[in-house]
């Protein structure tokens, strides 16, 4: 009886142990994120080929991009969506995101015609549609979009824009 019981208990603690690091791997993102934009709390983060097959849906094709992460801020009824896609190199990014910006400069059946603010050597870009505004740029060889509630738009976009990526650049480059 003892003996099964040691089995029993032995099992249980393999799947706790499983579990604990499954978590653990999924939320690693999280450290590489902000925690906070403005008054919203991280809440979700999707990244690997979860994070790609959600992109390329929206986008109707296969993207370019090597490694993709959303992470979302605020309650789940809110969609406030950061979207940050690494490419193989800067010039990729650039092109992806001039060839974007291009196909929505005059509006599209969902967003507004762009506008968009040069930030040192940098274009960030800006549109509203389906209920949000939405912010576009590069850093280097990344592509960030984010996607929030108009009345939270400056105070997050301000902290987004203050974020330092760079931890979540190295760790995508090791992948």
């Amino acid at each position: 009886m003892l003996e099964i019981a040691n089995k029993y208990v032995f099992s249980v603690f393999l799947i706790c142990f499983f579990v604990l690091i499954s978590c653990n791997n999924r939320n690693d993102s999280i450290n590489y994120l902000p925690k906070k934009l403005g008054g919203l709390s991280l809440s979700k983060v999707i990244e690997n080929e979860e994070a790609t097959k959600i992109i390329n849906k929206m986008h109707g094709k296969t993207l370019a991009a090597s490694d993709n992460y959303i992470a979302h801020y605020g309650s789940s009824s809110s969609r406030n969506s950061l979207y940050v896609s690494f490419y193989e190199n800067d010039e990729k990014a650039k092109t992806e995101l001039m060839s974007m910006a291009k196909k929505m400069a005059k509006g599209t059946k969902v967003f507004a015609p762009l506008t968009f603010d040069k930030m040192g050597d940098s274009v960030h870009f800006q549109t509203e549609g389906m209920g949000h505004k939405h912010y576009f740029y590069r850093i280097d060889n990344m592509l960030i979009w984010w996607q929030v509630e108009p009345d939270k738009a400056q105070a997050t976009y301000n902290d987004l824009l203050n974020f330092d990526f760079a931890a979540l650049k190295q760790r995508s480059m090791k992948k």
